[in-house]
């Protein structure tokens, strides 16, 4: 069943029913700051970018060494062409996985803790970053190389099942979008991440949910050795960041809150790289490529040299993020998900606007359709 654009009613899953809900929202600066938050997507297309926009035959040789070593572990050419929906232009679509694989643990055992399509539009001047709720409740097609498929149920079940290979076809089949390349990024790979950029400054959102309410204001981890983070902007270093955006039972939002959480790490990701001086100075810039070229895997194709030459000229204003539009929580199925629409045979009439986004991503008129949603909240 191939049903491009079209995905299978839901629930929802992190806010109780009544909690955040509806169309699209696109990612608002916080007051006084740039107009859009900024997106590089993962660790390596960040590092990618900025070894492009740094020069310098150092670094282009480190970076030309780190592409040809590459943890290659996804081949989406197994993924028979029959069942793919056709590329339209030359516009990159970069699937991002966030894994909450940890060092030690079964990799069987990994579920998908976030995933951001990440579209790069065809002249390379602007990109959009698109969270899909792990929750969210959708057809996971079938595979015969997954444990468990052609089915209903949340988004994250296609990792466990079938791993990145099932995850790409559920979202080609939701989407219609074909999807050109893969990068994953574990929990130590995050970490790593920010370590060697020296750590990063996060602005921490004070819990709110009943129960979870703290005095100072700021919010507890219910993980580990329940780490407390005080409202207001903290520095923290790779495993205190991890620790905050994984938070969400914290939130009335709850996941929604913990997705927007994320998509500010990777903006203060890119934000210390620059401030950092990584792009200025080589000796930073190459043991920050070594570093990051270790935290991620890649599809057999990925070229990051070739990723950081279309992105060298993009800057915070030209990315963006937003949250898949969907309709809020529910049950189905027995479980609380995030609905994507009422009806699976014609999602249209109950959730354009997603129709209308998938089809302006295969397009690449993403700019235009968020000039006609300018709903403008973020989930």
């Amino acid at each position: 069943m191939t049903q491009y654009g079209s995905n299978y009613r839901g629930s929802a899953s992190v806010p109780p029913a009544g909690g955040s809900g509806g169309g699209a929202r696109v990612a608002q600066a916080a007051a006084g700051g740039p107009t859009r938050r900024g997106l590089i997507g993962s660790g390596i297309g960040l590092v990618a970018s900025i070894a492009a926009a740094g020069g310098g035959f150092a670094v282009w040789s480190t970076a030309n060494s780190t592409n040809a070593d590459l943890d290659r572990a996804f081949d989406l050419d197994a993924i028979p062409e029959e069942d793919r929906p056709e590329r339209l232009n030359e516009a990159m679509n970069l699937l991002v996985i966030g894994s909450d694989h940890r060092e030690g643990e079964d990799e069987a055992d990994a579920r998908s803790d976030t995933t951001i399509l990440m579209h790069v539009n065809e002249d390379g001047s602007a990109a959009y970053g698109i969270s899909i709720p792990r929750d969210l409740y959708v057809y996971i097609p079938e595979d015969p190389e997954a444990t468990v498929s052609d089915t209903l149920d949340k988004f994250n079940a296609a990792y466990a099942w079938g791993g990145v290979n099932l995850t790409v076809r559920t979202i080609e089949n939701l989407t219609g979008v074909r999807i050109d390349h893969i990068v994953e990024i574990d929990f130590n790979g995050l970490v790593a991440v920010v370590d060697a950029l020296g750590g990063v400054t996060l602005d921490v959102q004070a819990a709110d949910a009943d129960g979870y309410i703290t005095d100072p204001p700021g919010v507890e981890s219910i993980h580990g050795e329940h780490t407390f983070f005080e409202a207001g902007p903290n520095t923290m270093n790779g495993a205190q960041a991890l620790d905050y955006v994984r938070q969400r039972y914290q939130y009335n939002e709850g996941d929604f809150a913990r997705m927007r959480h994320q998509q500010d790490l990777i903006k203060a990701i890119m934000d210390s790289a620059l401030s950092a001086g990584v792009l200025t100075n080589e000796d930073k810039l190459t043991s920050f490529i070594d570093s990051t070229s270790d935290a991620v895997k890649v599809d057999t194709e990925f070229n990051a040299v070739a990723t950081g030459i279309t992105l060298m000229n993009m800057r915070s204003d030209d990315l963006q993020f937003m949250t898949t539009p969907h309709l809020g929580t529910g049950t189905q199925g027995g479980q609380s998900v995030v609905i994507y629409a009422d009806d699976p045979e014609n999602p249209d009439a109950s959730n354009p606007d997603a129709v209308s986004l998938w089809e302006a991503v295969r397009d690449d008129r993403v700019e235009e359709w968020i000039a006609a949603h300018p709903e403008g909240e973020e989930e």
